[in-house]
């Protein structure tokens, strides 16, 4: 029989089995730690050890372990930040816009509000995919409505949801989100904050840096941006907008070369000396949020990274079939400023969607597609 210890989470004592993981031994007692994957990828568990005996199963950075992976050996006090209940909110596709000859705007319109703190993600599932991680981001101007969420879709050749944007997912389509999850959202502070991204990454580190502009606006805040190209660096209007929001310095980087405001590089070789007391977030691919976290914690940093992982499911046989018994044609999805909407809504001139007409119902799915939708569904590996 394993032996007995107790776990105080953030005040609350509970009695746990030596062995088990902070995560389980917490919710044997009914306290729900923030959590997501349960493979130690996510970082939605970071926890802050106070004190006790915890072995944190190679996931240590400084105080925190992954409280899905560390494990009790004997009594333990734990702590982490309070962030909004998960929760799961149905809307719909209302826009889509064109942001780079890769990368889209997605804006999901919820039939009601959904609280999380800027750099956290959501999972959205798209009526007849399979669920995918999105972090809520903003307009480049900064923007977004009450019952909005915004993401940056980067869009792939062979990916199941991805390819189907502008396709099978147009505005009006379906959509389910649940979350927030993750560790790499805004805290306030004094100290100097350095927000670095690659590709995509942006969409958290926009959200987190509007929200560090708003909050404090004479903090000293460092934005580096990195991409392959220069049409990869699809976030301009929202540099310049920290540029002109008292953001200190604002770089971006292109593998491609410089020339004017971009410089030639990677988003490493830019980063400032830093010090015990700065603050760093970084998100995008895994090699560049591995390269800043080791130089953030080699410096005593505090570090909070969003690596943004591939999907590990592949195209099947069933989602290939089910692709070509799909409408073929693709609707375009606009490369200017403005947004579209689905007709049948009565987009006004702006884009707005009217919440008045209800959508049409969509034509029934012929007996075989209906059936390969169904087993794609089953063989959800997500």
């Amino acid at each position: 029989m394993a032996s007995k210890c107790n776990l105080t989470v953030n005040g609350r004592t509970v009695r746990a089995s030596v062995g088990e993981t902070l995560v389980d031994a917490a919710m044997g007692g009914w306290i729900a730690v923030p959590h997501d994957c349960c493979s130690g990828q996510c970082e939605t568990c970071r926890v802050r050890v106070v004190s006790g005996s915890v072995d944190d199963q190679g996931t240590g950075e400084g105080d925190t372990v992954l409280a899905c992976q560390a494990t009790l050996e004997g009594d333990a006090v734990i702590t982490y930040d309070e962030v909004p209940e998960a929760t799961k909110r149905a809307g719909q596709v209302a826009a889509m816009r064109a942001l780079s000859r890769d990368v889209v705007e997605v804006i999901v319109e919820l039939r009601s509000p959904l609280d999380y703190l800027p750099g956290q993600y959501v999972s959205v599932t798209f009526a007849g995919f399979p669920p995918r991680d999105y972090s809520p981001t903003l307009r480049w101007d900064g923007t977004r409505a009450a019952h909005e969420l915004v993401f940056h879709i980067r869009m792939l050749p062979d990916g199941i949801v991805s390819s189907e944007l502008g396709r099978s997912i147009t505005p009006g389509h379906r959509v389910d989100v649940r979350g927030p999850f993750g560790h790499a959202f805004f805290r306030r502070g004094d100290g100097l904050m350095v927000l670095v991204a690659g590709g995509t990454g942006w969409a958290p580190i926009w959200a987190v840096a509007h929200e560090a502009v708003r909050a404090r606006p004479r903090r000293d805040i460092i934005v580096i941006v990195g991409a392959r190209d220069h049409d990869g660096l699809y976030m301009r209007q929202s540099l310049d907008w920290l540029r002109d929001h008292g953001a200190r310095e604002v770089i971006a980087t292109s593998r491609q070369g410089g020339g004017g405001l971009v410089r030639s590089g990677r988003p490493t070789n830019y980063l400032p000396l830093l010090g015990p007391s700065d603050m760093v977030y970084v998100a995008g691919a895994p090699g560049l949020v591995d390269a800043v976290k080791l130089k953030a914690l080699s410096a005593g940093a505090f570090c909070f990274a969003d690596p943004f992982l591939p999907s590990q499911q592949r195209m099947s046989f069933m989602d290939r079939m089910a692709r070509l018994l799909r409408t073929p044609g693709r609707t375009p999805v606009p490369q200017d400023a403005g947004l579209f909407a689905p007709q049948m809504a009565g987009a006004d001139d702006a884009g707005r969607v009217p919440a008045a007409r209800p959508a049409s119902r969509p034509a029934a799915r012929r007996p075989l597609q209906e059936t390969l939708f169904a087993a794609r569904r089953l063989m959800r590996r997500e």
